[in-house]
């Protein structure tokens, strides 16, 4: 169940084909009932994969078929919400910890976790935690879902209408890049990453037309979000040392805890930056150009390497002339 498009594949059916498996894996996934947040949390990647597979089909889908299927896969996904931010604020708390080598600031980032332990025992941590029936109620969706899905339409039926949603989000991550570094806000930064991810499960979602350098900026992209996603964990941790109860942590160490995520964040967007400037290098149109200029190609190289295989001429095999061959 490869999330990614089929060369000789009608784009209709690739797009119905892997929408559907991704709902299906998400069922697979709820259905288990072995680990609930491991489960949750592995059906609320296969819920990102379809609603970046959506942003790719936009414009082909039509707006209102398009917001209706987004809203209703980002609703589902809302329900799935889980404990996991609070595990993200706690480990955070120990990762500043092991990097930080000042008994002040250790001492206060231990007082800060105690604090925040203490908080989710509360009740309205607990109301965030997946109850069976909630679970029951989003396999339903999913099911509904599944349906619909299946009967989507597109059009036009070619590379085009993958092509014009590419060229949307690509020039979406531009915006956001130029967006964050001007701001500095942490919702900015955070929007940025939104972009990064949909944009390397776009270019997942394309691999076959060119395997190796599709799968660089895969890993690219990947690696720039996994940066950006450290930062959004550092401005959680933020948010909640500022709702912590009065007392929790004294002035002294809020501050402490404060000035080290700070400087935490300051050294990953610098880390972030030159990355997603080389990532996001070309004009949005260039690019959605040379994707569609590639696809073709990848299109009638395969064509041509069957026909040339048929007659006993296939192409050469050798170790240096593979960056083409997995089609």
């Amino acid at each position: 169940m490869a999330f990614r498009f089929r060369l000789h594949e009608p784009i209709t059916k690739g797009f119905r084909r892997i929408g559907a498996e991704q709902i299906e894996r998400a069922l697979g996934q709820l259905s288990a009932g072995v680990d609930a947040v491991r489960e949750v949390h592995e059906a609320r990647k296969c819920l990102k994969r379809l609603r970046a597979l959506l942003r790719l089909g936009r414009e082909a889908l039509g707006e209102e078929v398009f917001q209706a299927e987004n809203a209703r896969f980002r609703t589902i996904a809302g329900r799935l919400s889980s404990v996991r931010d609070d595990h993200v604020v706690i480990e955070t708390l120990v990762q500043l910890e092991a990097t930080t080598a000042d008994d002040e600031a250790r001492a206060a980032l231990r007082r800060a976790r105690a604090a925040c332990l203490e908080a989710q025992t509360s009740e309205d941590a607990a109301a965030h935690a997946v109850d069976p029936a909630t679970l029951s109620e989003v396999r339903a969706e999913l099911a509904a879902a599944l349906e619909s899905f299946r009967n989507l339409k597109l059009s036009p039926k070619n590379t085009s209408a993958l092509v014009a949603g590419l060229v949307r989000v690509y020039g979406r991550g531009q915006k956001s890049l130029a967006a964050a570094y001007s701001s500095g806000d942490d919702e900015d930064f955070h929007t940025l990453r939104k972009a990064v991810q949909a944009h390397w499960r776009h270019m997942a979602l394309l691999t076959r037309v060119w395997p190796d350098m599709f799968e660089a900026r895969v890993a690219a992209a990947r690696e720039l979000s996994q940066i950006l996603g450290d930062d959004h964990d550092l401005a959680l941790l933020k948010a909640r040392v500022a709702v912590l109860d009065a007392g929790a942590l004294s002035e002294g160490e809020a501050e402490v805890v404060l000035s080290l995520i700070a400087n935490r964040q300051e050294m990953l967007r610098r880390l972030a930056e030159p990355r997603a400037e080389m990532l996001f290098a070309a004009s949005a149109k260039a690019h959605g150009r040379w994707v569609t200029a590639l696809w073709d190609a990848a299109v009638a190289k395969a064509t041509v390497d069957a026909e040339a295989e048929k007659s006993g001429h296939s192409p050469s095999t050798s170790s240096k002339k593979q960056a083409f061959s997995r089609s």
